[in-house]
Formats: C-alpha cells, structure tokens, sequence
C-alpha cells in the first residue's frame, strides 16, 4: 500500500469466502493505494479504446438504447486517433485539440456532446482509480451558437388545424400544438389516458425506434446490426417518458374536448369496420389498421400538413415550442410551465428568454400604471 515515515512497505492482507469476495477487495485496495499515490492502478497498459469499450458496457444496462447508441457512435466516430493512447497519458491539450477538430469538421453541437461523453467516461475512470483526475475537466469547450426558437404565431397555428381537419387523426396536431407533447409521447398515447369526462390526459410512455442488436454471435460480423438475421431488441418499441418529468398530468383544454371525442367516435367505426384486421393496442393516433405509427410518417404528415396551411417550414418539434411560448405570452408562471411541458431542469426557460422580456415590460408597465395612472 505504499511506505511509512521510516520507509519501510505497508501490506494489507484481505480475506473472504470466495475468489470473486477476494478480488473485489484487492480491488478497492488498489484503489485506495491508487489515490494516494495519484498515478494510475490496476492496469497502466489498458488504452483509452479498451477503457471505452469497457465503459460503454457498463453503462449500457443504465441508460435508454437510443441514448447509448448516440454515445457509441460519438466515441466511435471521433476518438480513433486517441485509442491507441494510454489511458492515463491523455493529456488536456489531447481532448482541447480533439474537440477542435470536431467543432471544425463537424458541428460546435457535436463537440460539445462529445466532450459530456468523455467527461462521463473518464469520471468513473478516476472513481475506479484507474487514473488521478479527468482531463476533460479542465478541456476548452468550443461556444456553440445559441438558436433562437421560432415558434409559430396563433395565426400559424390556426391555419394548421383548419387544414388539418378534414384529415383522420386531426387531433394528433391539436395535442401537438396545445398540449406540447413531444412525439414520441403523442404516439404512445393511450386512451386508457384520456379521461374526457374529467378533461385530463396522462403522459406514462413513449414510442420510440429503438436500434437494432446482432443476434448471430459473430465476434466482428461484417453486417450492420439491422441486417443480422438473428437481430432482436429493435424497432418501434415503447418506453418510459424522457425523464422522470416527463410523467405528468395535463388538462385537456375545454375547447379541445368536442374534437377528442369525435376522435374517439371515428376511430371505433375504424375498427369495426377493419375487423379481425385490427390492432386493438388502445392507441388513440394510430394506423389504419391500429398498428403503432411510425415516427418518420408522422414527420412527413407534418410536413405535408404546414404546405398545404401554407405556413413556413417549421420542425415537428417546434409545435412543442410552440404550446410553451403561449403558455408564457398567456402569463402562465414558469414554474407551472415546466411541469406542463415535462421539463427538469429551470435552464430550459432561458431559450423562451425573448417571452419573458415582454412580460417584463408588460410587468413594468401594469406597476407604472398602478401608480402612476394609465400612460
């Protein structure tokens, strides 16, 4: 474990029932011998390609598929040339000169997921003793260029739903806009929750394409994951919410109630008339035939759906924007807003920053008149 004051070695001896009991103990030593020494244990060979490989396989059973593969392919795609380097050699001006490149080559954007990446991978590498301090720390992070949201006007919004109306899940737009459901959790959507009666809609889940696994047992198969034979854990599957926040409780809107039931009503005719043909999943925007709908479909309707209102082009997910903006122009308390919309953390309102301004002046102006009179 080290030398005392007069230099002479310090032993510790563990003892346990089992090899694995004995191991794990000698591996906390190491750790702690690690620590105290600040230079790196275990195993000085281990580079940063196997320590990645090793990490991402530990975190895999903690973090949602789609999130894992994003992490998988940033370190894959980017970190080639640091690899082969000792993992307690990577220096600071190592990741400064990586994330350059990638700020350059690809995005600010990408840069920055990349550093969150390796920060995460190298922290537990300092908590497991492996190495004395994360040099992601202490990395310079290319600035990305803040986007300012474009949300669309009440007018634009009205103009989508006239159009939309004469379409077969015209209420799939409605929730979008009002409500502010992200997409997945509008096609995960169940009428087990919806309660009409009350006026209330629950988020417990969402659709999402989860990635592909091989299932061929191939060591290095020369096919993608999508094109094994035995490919399993895959496809549209549904999961929880984003994050905890994301389950919440929401009132549907009076003016949207009419709408949701006459929903409800051309849906069953649906089924009915489709039969044994019917998926009965309980989905309240599915297929014609009651099937989960696909994402990439929903986008294209999205799409179809602002040309033919003739209003810009816009993302899906600006629809989400929007039902945040209109909540803030309403005068609706930031706080009750993060709960509506599903956020976790307070630092999602700085983007409707333009929003709060006005409310602002219109704060400063209502005190002025207070006391003053009206202008």
């Amino acid at each position: 474990m080290g030398r005392d004051v007069t230099g002479k070695a310090v032993r510790r001896h563990v003892r346990g029932r089992t090899k694995g009991a004995v191991t794990e103990r000698v591996t906390g030593l190491e750790i702690q011998r690690a620590r105290s020494a600040q230079h790196a244990a275990i195993n000085a060979r281990q580079t940063l390609g196997d320590w990645l490989d090793e990490w991402l396989l530990h975190i895999k059973r903690s973090r949602k598929p789609r999130t894992f593969t994003t992490y998988d392919a940033l370190t894959r795609t980017h970190c080639q040339q640091l690899r082969n380097t000792k993992l307690h050699e990577v220096t600071v001006r190592q990741i400064d000169d990586l994330l350059d490149r990638v700020a350059t080559t690809v995005s600010p954007t990408s840069a920055g997921n990349l550093h969150r990446t390796l920060r995460a991978a190298f922290s537990t590498a300092v908590r497991r003793g492996l190495i004395p301090s994360n040099p992601c720390q202490h990395a310079t992070v290319p600035r990305t260029l803040h986007v300012e949201i474009e949300p669309l006007t009440v007018r634009d919004v009205r103009r989508v739903l006239a159009a939309a109306a004469s379409q077969r899940n015209a209420a799939r737009w409605s929730v979008a806009l009002a409500l502010g459901l992200r997409q997945g959790e509008a096609l995960g959507l169940q009428w087990g929750d919806v309660n009409l009666d009350e006026g209330t809609l629950t988020v417990r889940r969402q659709l999402q394409r989860q990635p592909w696994e091989h299932g061929c047992g191939q060591a290095e198969p020369d096919h993608r994951p999508a094109q094994c034979p035995c490919r399993h854990s895959g496809g549209l599957r549904f999961d929880d919410t984003k994050t905890g926040a994301g389950r919440r409780l929401l009132a549907i809107p009076p003016q949207m109630l009419p709408q949701l039931l006459e929903h409800r009503r051309s849906q069953a005719q649906a089924r009915l008339a489709a039969g044994p043909a019917w998926n009965d999943l309980g989905l309240v925007f599915p297929k014609s035939d009651g099937t989960p709908a696909d994402p990439r479909a929903d986008h294209s309707q999205w799409k179809a759906l602002l040309a033919a209102a003739g209003v810009r082009d816009a993302r899906l997910h600006d629809a989400r924007h929007t039902a945040a903006t209109l909540l803030l122009a309403q005068g609706v308390d930031g706080r009750v807003v993060m709960d509506l919309m599903g956020w976790s953390q307070a630092v999602l309102l700085t983007r409707y920053q333009h929003v709060m301004d006005t409310m602002r002046v219109e704060a400063a102006e209502k005190v002025g008149s207070a006391i003053w009179g009206a202008p």
